[in-house]
């Protein structure tokens, strides 16, 4: 009986305690192996079944955190694979080197093929950075910074150079020191070929800046110099190390008020401009009063400058330079610095030659204004020579007459005071009264008509007054007062016009216009020992306007020489009586005192034709047009 029931005891023992307890050893070990947590079936209410219950708890629990550490791995290999980075670990106390299985691949090589060790690790760095590399590993120990950044090269499988950045941390003991060094190698040979390929074209752009003749100077948003070459240093007087510190705009202005630069000018304008520097829409990102003399009112309203900004400066020393700010989009501004001291000292030369060129040109015109005045003079004086000559003839055969008659009227009064006068001596005094009383009245009455007629034209020529007048008329007394000159000449001048037109115009100005035609005939047109005729035919072509054509049937002019006939002081006799104002004084006369229109056609060999176009009519002096003559226009004032 004790036998039975030592073996039942036994057998509830193994059926109760040892399966359970066999099931929960078996998990444990599949556990261990790596073959999984897989709960243990039992299920009991007494110790042993609440152990197994909480060891089943206890594989859930990891199995979650395993699979959440499994999906950190994959995430974490993920961002290793695609940054093109692994992961390492240096333990200083044991030496023992360890890194992820994405270094290798950096290099080209298999998971594998490199030993993990820092002997390995130093080996595949390039020589020239090899004793600084390693220098940087062992001051990472000795200091007590946490955090380190190091580029590289290291050398792949395939023998080229792939450049790495090692990011380290270090784990310290309480005394500082390191104990361990724990972080990621990348490959960033893209990055740093980019940067280089960058580098090189900054300094290529930096050596082109250098080799410019103008000086450029950039400024950022935040109001910092960003950008300069030596050419700006040098017309700003600074020295190339400050611009090359990358200083504050507003320090650079302030440095150069400092040394005077400025000079009358006072500041820089662009200090007080904005251009997008600073808080957009605040204006001045500098603050300061701006001074009108810059060209801009103190009162411009805040805002970005959109448009280029141009002024000069007068240095200390002399020199001119001229200031563009181009405005950039993102904000700040590129200013480039010219020397135009050559360009501006050429400008102001040239405005004092025009102004001595004016000065002479105001001489000029003085000096041909008295020539002018001269001329007419001179026509006036043939003028009262010829009518003096016309008048002296008349005069004297009135002078001749009277004395006759006064001497007879004393033989006559003797006669009678001796009481000797006969009837037939009464009777021929009588007829002598008679004959002389006729020719000193015929006489006169030509004199008085002479005198009459130089009194209209030389009071016109003198006056310049505007009346009314008979063309034909006016024509005619014009022409006789020329008579004497023409007397003296073979040649003769015909007038064809119609009677009763009138004008309202300036007959002075005719006047001139008709004598200078003619002298300039007499002068010009024939040859010696010939008999020329001028004709001087007018028409009313409209109601308003006449045409005078003044012909003659000389040399004519020369094609070279036509298009310069009313230029003043041109003339074909210069040194035989020729002032070359004639025609000149003619053109002025016509198209501003008489407001019309001149023009002239010649044919060498067969005569020339002046046609005047005149309104009947003149319009006040100072509402007409003042055209220039051909070619030449020296009354017209200068630009």
């Amino acid at each position: 009986m004790l036998a039975g029931t030592i073996a039942a005891a036994l057998a509830a023992l193994r059926l109760t305690v040892g399966r359970p307890l066999g099931r929960l050893i078996a998990s444990i070990l599949e556990s261990e192996r790596g073959g999984g947590h897989r709960p243990v079936d039992w299920r009991a209410a007494d110790e042993l079944g609440r152990v197994i219950q909480a060891h089943n708890a206890m594989l859930a629990r990891l199995g979650q955190e395993e699979a959440a550490l499994r999906k950190s791995e994959q995430r974490l290999a993920l961002a290793i694979t695609a940054t093109r980075s692994s992961v390492w670990d240096y333990d200083l106390r044991t030496g023992q080197y360890w890194w992820s299985k994405e270094f290798p691949a950096l290099l080209g090589y298999g998971p594998n093929e490199l030993s993990m060790t820092a002997e390995t690790w130093s080996s595949l760095l390039h020589p020239d950075e090899t004793e600084r590399v390693m220098a940087e590993s062992r001051r990472r120990v000795r200091d007590r910074a946490m955090a380190y950044t190091a580029i590289y090269r290291m050398r792949r499988r395939d023998g080229r150079w792939a450049w790495i950045e090692d990011r380290a941390t270090a784990q310290r003991n309480p005394d500082g020191r390191a104990r361990r060094l724990t972080g990621t190698m990348s490959d960033v040979t893209e990055r740093v070929r980019a940067e280089l390929d960058l580098a090189h074209e900054r300094n290529v752009l930096q050596v082109t800046l250098d080799n410019t003749d103008q000086g450029i100077i950039k400024v950022d948003g935040d109001g910092r110099v960003v950008t300069a070459n030596r050419r700006a240093a040098e017309l700003l007087n600074i020295p190339p190390e400050v611009l090359a510190g990358n200083p504050c705009f507003a320090d650079l202005v302030a440095l150069q008020r400092r040394q005077g630069e400025f000079g009358e000018m006072g500041d820089d304008p662009d200090l007080y401009l904005s251009y997008g520097i600073g808080a957009e829409g605040s204006g001045s990102s500098f603050g300061g009063s701006f001074d009108p003399s810059f060209g801009m009112p103190p009162d411009e309203p805040a805002g970005l400058i959109d448009q280029p900004f141009t002024f000069k400066r007068r240095r200390p020393d002399g020199r001119i330079v001229e200031v563009r700010t181009n405005p950039l989009p993102e904000g700040g501004f590129v200013r480039t610095l010219t020397d135009v001291t050559v360009e501006a000292r050429s400008a102001e030369e040239i405005f004092n030659a025009m102004q001595e060129l004016e000065r002479a040109y105001a001489d000029l015109k003085e000096t041909q204004a008295n020539l002018v005045q001269a001329e007419k003079m001179a026509s006036l004086a043939l003028l009262v020579a010829g009518v003096a000559h016309e008048i002296n003839t008349p005069i004297g055969i009135a002078f001749g007459c009277a004395t006759h008659l006064s001497g007879r009227t004393g033989v006559l009064t003797e006669a009678f005071e001796r009481g000797t006068m006969k009837k037939s001596d009464l009777a021929a005094y009588v007829a002598t009264a008679s004959e002389s009383s006729r020719l000193i009245e015929q006489n006169l009455t030509r004199a008085a008509e002479l005198i009459q007629s130089f009194k209209r034209v030389a009071v016109d020529q003198t006056s310049e007054e505007r009346r009314r007048f008979d063309l034909l008329a006016y024509l005619e007394e014009v022409v006789t007062s020329l008579g004497p000159t023409l007397r003296k000449s073979p040649h003769r001048v015909a007038i064809a016009c119609s009677p009763g037109i009138q004008m309202d115009s300036f007959p002075g100005a005719l006047s001139q216009v008709v004598t200078n035609l003619v002298m300039n005939a007499l002068t010009h047109a024939f040859p010696a020992d010939s008999k020329g005729h001028i004709v001087i035919d007018v028409d009313e072509v409209t109601d308003d306007e006449v045409e005078i054509r003044f012909a003659d049937d000389g040399l004519g002019i020369a094609a070279a020489n036509l298009p310069k006939v009313f230029e003043p002081f041109f003339t074909t006799r210069r040194g035989s009586g020729g002032s070359g104002l004639g025609l000149h004084i003619v053109f002025n006369l016509v198209t501003q005192s008489l407001g019309g229109r001149i023009s002239v056609d010649s044919v060498p060999g067969d005569g020339t034709t002046f046609t005047l176009r005149i309104p009947k009519t003149a319009v006040t002096p100072a509402a007409t047009s003042n055209p220039a003559p051909p070619t030449v226009a020296l009354e017209t004032e200068p630009a």
